[in-house]
């Protein structure tokens, strides 16, 4: 892989440096260092693996023990030798000994894995082990469109819904047609839309004498359906980019104790015209216990009749509300269902059809809501993992000025030029659709760990940073590293699919340096890959990182790897 240009003012990019040569007067000190003796019995690993693991401990608790203080006496010794650095003390294209002890123990092949750790100030990574090979990051990737919406598009960048009307109003009624057109905001909320029609009657409309349009052509349809990726079509993270994307295209069925009829309650949210909704839920008086609350959702359209949402099964008495998402109507279908059902609430009339259409050119723009800024819903794609919105940030991407409607194509094209621009290769690259759910997406540890020192040096970088997890703290990384020595002091993006795990991000270390680490898991061809299995190797590695990168840590904790 040939070196990045250097770009002036920023950091020479290097794409698979090559490691640094072991020195002569590390040689004694072993490549591998034995588990610990304080490794603790994991207790979600089946009954087999367990005795192994439990055998394997016991034959290298003496070695073990020899090897750590002998390893710590030679590392001291090296250390104080005039001109030996202590960034030398691992080599670049080898694991790390708690990293290389724990793979046979998951059991993964270091083949499967890939990792890149660099300090953010310097010119070539500490640690580059497999990072060249093109492999499927899951949500990581969200990552690689974030960097360029916030460096094309800048922090502050909004995306509008707008209202056009066509005809004159008088006495409250618009004499024509009302237009509802969307230019994909990846956060158009429920109260911001109720806000868009209260402003709407603020100006003057009561009635619509003509249609409601729904204009959807800002954005090209999708290829695929919400059902061929892993056949959840209903599940909410399934859905698919739309110019109108009211709610994350989700209904949210609301279910309750209707204490004073001593039923259960069932809503919509936000209200939907159209549907019908069945109810027949039992309540149960009983505590909030698994076996007395089991609840089922089920939607139909049987051909000819409207949509159908049935909710059945049992409710307990002491249980709280339930809020159940599912994916129901289409995008636009959803969006025309929320208005209509709105409008009504806030007393307004539609005297004509609701239908699909597009802006005639006599239109005239009564208002238009404009979206949370990009920094901030970032924090929904990356700190969330929302996959909706990452889509409709990729397609954000799309050349502004070319022509309408916004295809993947365009996005492809428009990252793929940004990133010759600012001087970056990466020919293994390949971004599907910008979210995690994709079974194509490729991208090496190096190529994105180059990807984020750049990132660190940009104007944007607080949002960057802002926009991911923190460890043990927030987000997806809420329940993962907590009550450890590094909780707070790591932002990443976590990615996780049958068949692949990733982390990538930034650790403050605990000399106060801060580092890029990618770490990229697949499983074998053919296999599935246990999520805790790369979260093991992630924490392991994250520890390290935080530790120093210097020094051999304890060995990791396998029964903390759930969490």
């Amino acid at each position: 892989m040939p070196v990045r240009a250097e770009h002036p003012g920023r950091l020479v990019a290097l794409i698979g440096a090559p490691a640094r040569a072991r020195p002569a007067a590390l040689a004694g000190i072993p490549a591998r260092i034995p588990a610990s003796r304080h490794l603790p019995a994991p207790r979600h690993l089946p009954a087999p693996q367990h005795r192994l693991l439990l055998e394997r401990r016991e034959r290298l608790q003496p070695i073990a023990t020899r090897g750590r203080v002998a390893h710590a006496l030679l590392l001291a010794l090296l250390i104080s030798l005039p001109g030996l650095a202590p960034a030398t003390t691992h080599g670049g294209d080898s694991l790390p000994p708690q990293i290389d002890a724990l793979l046979p123990e998951l059991p993964l092949d270091p083949s499967q894995v890939s990792i890149y750790v660099r300090q953010v100030d310097s010119a070539v990574p500490l640690l580059a082990f497999n990072a060249e090979v093109a492999r499927a990051p899951a949500s990581v990737i969200k990552l690689v469109s974030s960097i360029a919406a916030l460096d094309l598009l800048g922090p502050e960048y909004q995306w509008s819904t707008e209202v056009y009307r066509v005809g004159p109003v008088a006495d409250g009624t618009l004499s024509g047609d009302l237009i509802l057109r969307g230019y994909g905001d990846p956060h158009l909320s429920n109260d911001a839309f109720a806000g868009l029609l209260r402003a709407l009657r603020a100006k003057g409309i009561d009635t619509i004498a003509g249609d409601l349009i729904i204009d959807e052509s800002q954005l090209a349809p999708p290829s695929a359906g919400r059902y061929d990726f892993d056949g959840a079509g209903q599940s909410a993270y399934n859905a698919l980019p739309a110019a109108l994307s009211l709610n994350r295209q989700a209904t949210h069925l609301v279910i309750y104790h209707d204490r004073p009829s001593g039923r259960v309650g069932v809503y919509t949210d936000p209200p939907l015209s159209g549907v019908d909704l069945v109810n027949d839920a039992t309540l149960v008086t009983a505590p909030c216990q698994a076996r007395h609350h089991r609840l089922n959702v089920q939607f139909s359209q049987p051909e000819g009749e409207r949509p159908r949402l049935r909710v059945s099964g049992s409710f307990a008495s002491e249980c709280p509300d339930e809020r159940v998402a599912r994916l129901v109507l289409r995008p636009e279908q959803h969006a025309a269902s929320a208005f209509d059902a709105l409008w009504r609430q806030l007393g307004g009339r539609i005297e004509g059809r609701i239908r699909l259409g597009s802006l005639p050119p006599a239109a005239v723009l009564v208002h238009r809501l404009e979206s949370p800024p990009l920094g901030e819903v970032l924090r929904d794609i990356n700190k969330l993992s929302n996959n909706l919105a990452a889509r409709l940030v990729f397609l954000g991407l799309a050349d502004q000025d070319g022509p309408a409607p916004a295809t993947l194509e365009q996005a492809r094209a428009r990252l793929a030029t940004w990133l010759a621009e600012r001087g970056f290769e990466f020919p293994e690259l390949f971004v599907d659709n910008g979210s995690g759910l994709s079974r194509e997406t490729r991208i090496a540890a190096a190529s994105l760990g180059e990807l984020l020192v750049w990132s660190y040096h940009q104007p944007w970088m607080p949002e960057l940073l802002g926009s991911m997890a923190i460890a043990g703290v927030d987000g997806t990384m809420r329940r993962r590293l907590r009550f450890e020595p590094i909780q707070g002091r790591a932002h990443l993006k976590t990615g996780t699919l049958r068949d692949a795990s990733g982390i990538a991000g930034y650790v403050l270390d605990a000399h106060g340096r801060r580092w890029v680490v990618v770490v990229l898991v697949n499983a074998l061809p053919g296999t599935t890959l246990a999520a805790w299995h790369g979260h093991a190797v992630q924490h392991a590695l994250l520890r390290w990182v935080h530790a120093g990168a210097l020094r051999p840590a304890v060995a990791p904790d396998l029964s903390a790897a759930r969490d």
